[in-house]
């Protein structure tokens, strides 16, 4: 490979692959093909021109091509700058000649070897895999990431190191060919620029699952229907299995899930946590719950139907127990501090003392627990996730986590309306502190508040 070390055989790198849609449909002369094909070799050899050739690995496919470059933003360009191409070129010709791609992009390791066809090494790893099979599920015109991708590109963004991570949105857990778990997958999208935001069209399909675990023939249907129906009915099964005093315990799966549901389904989301911000961000930003993805795809549904000062988090602790958890966990808790200020949710300090104080006037609300509170729709309490020993598999211990979810129109959901409403205002006086950059830097820096 054309790398700074030829000898090299495992590296990082940055997938690219392309393809245009349609274009071995027989009804296409062959030099109409060909004139697709030669124009979209022409605009990346101009862009790969014009930075100095950064690929350290090129090949062309037929309408394909996969391009390999050692950093994240010459993928993302060469997506913009040939979507802004193909647009102008399409406002010139007729409906059949016009040209729609598909792209996806992928980051990781992979083994070079020599594939008998090029001169050069060629590359191979399982993220290089991905990127293509989400090119292949693509819709014409849709950018696809994986989910390394995305999650080197965001987080290199929260730490203002590039400016893409406002166009990046997740699409949800999909299912790609030959593999045994859902993958995720994000667009890359700006509205009459470039991409395509649309949902991925996909079918919930449990039979690679059902065949890799070795099931008999005669259970992958029931299986299959069984699963489709509960995903359909998880929120009325949650709402009737919940005790009422103790609440439901479900597994971080299911928990993963039904914050999906909720999120999809719901309005404008406030909150309540006794987490600091670095165990938060850990916990409730990963797999299998990412609810702070859920959110912020919810946030970027409703951006243009709801007001930014409707949206809330207030942390509830002791103060030495949120400072000391910011200069411990500094990097997760100026991420988490930074999603707030990136998605517009306001971000307040509530002390542990006060809250006792407000609780006791809405005897319906768990202590001591989350909340989240969609308006309009239902109240969710959060209650401590739990470890229960098997003693005879102590390795794997099952984790769950208690939940109580009420309806809107409740006596719960009533007066978790009435308690944010009173911790709302309380932010427009001096008896909350708001957590930021500057309360991050000052706590860094040594400095008392």
């Amino acid at each position: 490979m054309n790398g700074n070390d030829p000898k090299q055989s495992i590296g990082d790198g940055w997938y690219f692959f392309i393809d245009i849609v349609g274009s071995s449909d027989p009804n296409l002369s062959i030099s109409s093909q060909l004139e697709k094909i030669n124009r979209l070799k022409d605009l990346i050899s101009r862009f790969l021109d014009t930075q100095k050739h950064p690929e350290i690995y090129k090949s062309f496919t037929g309408d394909g091509m996969l391009i390999v470059f050692l950093k994240y933003y010459h993928p993302l360009e060469l997506s913009i700058h040939i979507h802004k191409n193909i647009r102008q070129y399409n406002l010139s010709v007729e409906n059949k000649e016009q040209i729609f791609v598909r792209i996806g992009i992928g980051f990781g390791s992979f083994l070079s070897f020599q594939d008998g066809v090029h001169t050069e090494f060629a590359p191979w790893g399982h993220e290089l895999v991905l990127a293509r099979r989400i090119m292949d599920i693509a819709r014409p015109n849709q950018i696809l990431l994986t989910d390394y991708a995305y999650q080197k590109i965001k987080n290199d963004y929260l730490f203002d190191k590039n400016k893409f991570g406002l166009t990046l949105y997740d699409k949800g857990k999909i299912m790609l060919k030959h593999h045994n778990e859902l993958e995720n997958v994000y667009s890359f999208y700006e509205r009459d620029e470039y991409g395509d935001n649309s949902d991925i069209e996909f079918n919930l399909d449990l039979k690679p699952f059902i065949q890799y675990e070795k099931f008999a023939d005669d259970f992958v249907a029931p299986i299959q229907n069984f699963c489709e129906a509960r995903f359909v009915t998880i929120l009325n099964k949650f709402k009737e299995l919940t005790n009422p005093s103790k609440g439901l315990e479900i597994g971080l799966l299911s928990t993963g899930l039904i914050y999906r549901v909720l999120f999809e389904n719901g309005q404008e989301y406030v909150s309540a946590t006794y987490l600091p911000p670095g165990q938060y961000w850990e916990l409730q930003n990963n797999d299998p719950l990412n609810l702070l993805s859920h959110q912020e795809k919810s946030l970027g549904r409703l951006k243009h139907l709801t007001s930014n000062k409707k949206n809330y988090r207030f942390l509830i602790m002791e103060k030495e127990k949120l400072d000391q958890d910011i200069r411990v966990n500094q990097n997760s808790s100026l991420l988490f501090i930074k999603w707030h200020s990136e998605n517009n949710v306001n971000l307040f300090y509530v002390d542990l003392s006060d809250i006792d104080n407000i609780l006791v006037k809405y005897p319906k609300i768990v202590h001591n627990v989350g909340l989240g509170f969609w308006s309009g729709k239902y109240v969710l309490q959060f209650g401590p996730i739990l470890k229960y020993i098997n003693p005879k598999d102590q390795n794997h211990p099952l984790t769950r986590r208690r939940f109580w979810l009420h309806p809107f129109g409740s006596e719960t959901f009533n007066q978790s309306s009435q308690f944010f409403d009173e911790l709302i205002k309380l932010t427009e006086t001096d008896k909350m502190i708001r957590i930021d950059h500057n309360y991050y830097n000052k706590i860094i820096n040594g400095k008392k508040i």
